[in-house]
Parts: C-alpha cells; sequence; structure tokens
C-alpha cells in the first residue's frame, strides 16, 4: 500500500474489533464506500502481511498476529489530531532521531513521526549508544513546534517522559517510574530513554526532535554484556513474560504524548513537574551528581517547573542541576 488511507485504517480497527467474521456488506455499510472499495484494501493490507481469511458466506475475519509491526498497524491505532498523522516506518536507519532532523530542516510537519525496527547508530544522552536490535524494542522519533523558549525544552523532556510511562500504565508490568531527568526505571533498570534535540533562535524554539528508545520484547541474553545488569524490558518486568505487541505501544505513546503536549501548552511548566513528580523515583534518595570536575553526592529534594533537579548536599547548601550540564548517577533508585 503506497499511501495509508482513512478507509484502511478504519477497516483495519473494524477487523480487529470483530469478535468472528464480518460481512462485506457490513464492512461497506460502515465506512461508506462500495464493496468493490473493501475488497481492494482487504488485498493491501494482506500485502502488508496481515492475515486476513475470506469467505464467500461469512465475510472477512483478522487472525491476529503476535506482534506485526509496521506503518499501517500503528497508524490504526493513533487517536490523535496532530502526532503520528504523518508516520514514517523504515526498516532501517542510522538514528530515528537523524533521520527526523533532516526532514525538520525540510520543513516536515509538526507531529511527524519516524520508527525503525533497526537503529545502527543509535544514540542516548551524552553521545552514549544505544543497542537498537531488530525485532526487539520500540525506537521512535517524534517532531513538535511548539511556541516556547529554548530555556523550557527542559520542560518538554519531562512531558515527554510523563507520557512514556502514562502509556506504560496499561501494561501487565511492574510499577515503572522516572528517575531525573527522563530514563524509565523498572526494578532499578533502565527499560526506556529519551534524547531531546531541538534548533533554535536566541528567543524562540524552531523545533524540538524526541527520541525515545524502549526496551520491549528483550531477554535478558539480548543485551551486552556491559548493560545486562542496569537494563530492562518490558518482557522481562512482565507479570506473564510474554512478548508485547510493539504496534500496540509505539501508538499508545503517541496519543499519551500529544495529550500532555496539549496539556503543557495549556497548563504551563507547574503542570508538567507535578504529573512527573508523582511518577518519579528520585526526589527523596541519594544521588551521585557525576560533572567533568568529578562525583558529588547529595539528597534529591525536589524539581523546578523548568526541570532543574534542587538537591541538598551533606554541608546543608541547596542547588539547582541541569541535565545538560551534569549527569545523575543512581546510588539508590528502586521502584
Amino acid at each position: 500500500m503506497h499511501e495509508t488511507d482513512d478507509i484502511s485504517l478504519k477497516l483495519l480497527n473494524l477487523l480487529r474489533q470483530a469478535k468472528d467474521y464480518i460481512s462485506g456488506e457490513e464492512l461497506s455499510d460502515r465506512l461508506a464506500v462500495s464493496r468493490t472499495a473493501i475488497w481492494k484494501r482487504i488485498g493491501s493490507l494482506k500485502k502488508e502481511g496481515f492475515n486476513i481469511e475470506a469467505s464467500t458466506k461469512k465475510g472477512y475475519r483478522l487472525v491476529q498476529s503476535e506482534d506485526l509491526y509496521g506503518k499501517i498497524s500503528i497508524q490504526s491505532m493513533v487517536t490523535t489530531n496532530i502526532l503520528g498523522r504523518n508516520l514514517k516506518f523504515y526498516h532501517e536507519v542510522d538514528s530515528t532521531n537523524n533521520v527526523l532532523k533532516k526532514l525538520a530542516a525540510d520543513n516536515a510537519p509538526e507531529g511527524t513521526v519516524v520508527i525503525s525496527d533497526i537503529q545502527t547508530a543509535g544514540r542516548g544522552r551524552r553521545g552514549r549508544t544505544w543497542m537498537s536490535a531488530p525485532g526487539l524494542g520500540i525506537w521512535m522519533s517524534v517532531l513538535l513546534k511548539p511556541n516556547l523558549h529554548p530555556s523550557q525544552v527542559q520542560t518538554l523532556t519531562l512531558a515527554s517522559s510523563v507520557a512514556v510511562i502514562r502509556a506504560l500504565e496499561s501494561l501487565d508490568i511492574e510499577i515503572p517510574g522516572i528517575k531525573w531527568p527522563n530514563d524509565i526505571l523498572i526494578g532499578g533498570k533502565k527499560v526506556c530513554g529519551i534524547l531531546t534535540e531541538l534548533s533554535a533562535e536566541a528567543e524562540k524554539v524552531e523545533w524540538v526532535v524526541i527520541g525515545i528508545g524502549l526496551n520491549v520484547n528483550h531477554d535478558h541474553d539480548d543485551f551486552p554484556n556491559d548493560i545486562k545488569d542496569i537494563a530492562t524490558s518490558l518482557r522481562l518486568s512482565g507479570r506473564t513474560q510474554e512478548p508485547f505487541n510493539r504496534s500496540e505501544i509505539a501508538a499508545g505513546i503517541i496519543n499519551e504524548l500529544e495529550a500532555v503536549y496539549m496539556e503543557f501548552l495549556e497548563k504551563g511548566p507547574g503542570w508538567v513537574a507535578e504529573e512527573w513528580k508523582k511518577r518519579n523515583v528520585t526526589l527523596g534518595k541519594r544521588v551521585e551528581l557525576v560533572s567533568q570536575t568529578g562525583v558529588t553526592e547529595a539528597e534529591a529534594v525536589d524539581i523546578t517547573p523548568d526541570g532543574r533537579l534542587i538537591v541538598r548536599y551533606d554541608d546543608g547548601r541547596n542547588g539547582e542541576v541541569l541535565s545538560g550540564e551534569i549527569s545523575l548517577r543512581r546510588t539508590n533508585l528502586t521502584v
């Protein structure tokens, strides 16, 4: 299917919702198109890999696949007005952030989403490599064009972590939490990282690219030896350890990200900070602040509306830490 049209997406959702066969006549009536149009789109969906059974007497039935991961499957579950409406899905890229930054420079519309099954050069914060093997995780970047001062982007980063964790809260997994500023942890281990990059003038943001890397169906042996003890996946954290549907989770993240983004623009940074605090695993804990000058221990006390971490040093002084200037090393961060 060269272009995913709304009829195809609605058709796929009707097939998903049907408990058994649904007739071509009913599909035609509910979607207000001809039965020939239904038949053509069924053929296109089959070519995309959807297992759809056809019966002359009964109609059509979708045989659910374990994890059919792709553009149509994801977009069929996206309920947004802006985010994900322009969605580009790749088998392999160097980095979804790199791809989307190029699209942003070419004036791609706000809400453009880039997803890839593989990243060959995925990146985390401070230039670290992010392992992005095929068939296991969600590697996604989202383009936003908020009317914000560059100093407010840190709050947008916090908002992104709130959106991701809201999308995960409905899953049958251990309770996740946010480590300042935006890493998602389960049982003290990292399951998701968020990397925010932007283009801005002195007083105004031009665009923001939010990169999300989520470990979904990894087994313990899928992680390199150097991160096995600090990384986890939704599957490893699940109560049944069954594989998760990546398309459903990716769509859920897109839906929640738009909802949180719109509330942020309406209610301001204070609302984001409060939502972040409800789900954090940093405040009230002893932390190590790692900078170029060394490591300093402190207690994490609070965050400011613009996303700075307020810490109390052992000598009683309070300080504010910006994530771009210093890194937080966990000392006792468990959910």
